[in-house]
C-alpha cells in the first residue's frame, strides 16, 4: 500500500513538473501566451495618476505566475485603468521605485476577452525612466529567451537578470 502511495505522489509531482508552461502570460481564456501568437494586438498609450497598487492572486490570468501586480490609473477623464504588470516576483524592482499619486505612461495591450479598462503593461514611464517589460513579440522578459539556452535568463531568487 505504501509503494502505491508513492508511486502515486512521483506521478503527480511529475505531471505537475510536465505541464509548467512559461510561453508568456496567456490572456483570459488564452492556450497560448502572446508571445506565440502571430496577430498582435494594437498598442495604446495609457496615462495617468497613480491610485493605487495591488500585488496579489491575478483573478484574470491563465498563465504560471499566479501571483501578480497591478497599477491602478486614475486618468484625466476619471477612469480607473487596471494595468496588469506581470509576475510579483519579476516587477517588484520596478513597483518599488513608483509612489502613489505620481504621473505613469504606459504602453499597454489589451484582448478581446478582457474588460474595456484592463491591460497589460508592455512597458511603464514613471520619474523619466522607461520600463521595458516585453518584448517587440509582447514576450515578458522574466519569460526567458526559447532560442538562447542557458544565457539570457531571469533569475527569480535575485530578481534580476
Amino acid at each position: 500500500m505504501k509503494t502505491q502511495i508513492k508511486t502515486l505522489a512521483v506521478l503527480a509531482g511529475f505531471l505537475l513538473l510536465v505541464s509548467y508552461s512559461a510561453n508568456a502570460q496567456r490572456g483570459q481564456g488564452d492556450l497560448t501566451g502572446m508571445g506565440m501568437e502571430s496577430d498582435k494586438p494594437p498598442l495604446v498609450m495609457i496615462s495617468g495618476e497613480l491610485d493605487h497598487i495591488k500585488t496579489g492572486p491575478c483573478e484574470n490570468t491563465t498563465g504560471h505566475a499566479y501571483i501578480g501586480t497591478h497599477l491602478f490609473l486614475k486618468t484625466e477623464v476619471g477612469t480607473l485603468q487596471n494595468i496588469h504588470l506581470g509576475a510579483a516576483y519579476a516587477v517588484e524592482s520596478y513597483v518599488d521605485k513608483l509612489s502613489i499619486g505620481q504621473k505613469v505612461d504606459v504602453l499597454g495591450f489589451r484582448t478581446e476577452q478582457m474588460e474595456e479598462t484592463h491591460y497589460i503593461a508592455k512597458e511603464i514611464t514613471a520619474n523619466g525612466h522607461t520600463y521595458v517589460l516585453r518584448d517587440e513579440d509582447l514576450r515578458p522578459f522574466w519569460a526567458g529567451d526559447r532560442r538562447v539556452v542557458n544565457r539570457g535568463r531571469f533569475d527569480r531568487r535575485r530578481g534580476r537578470w
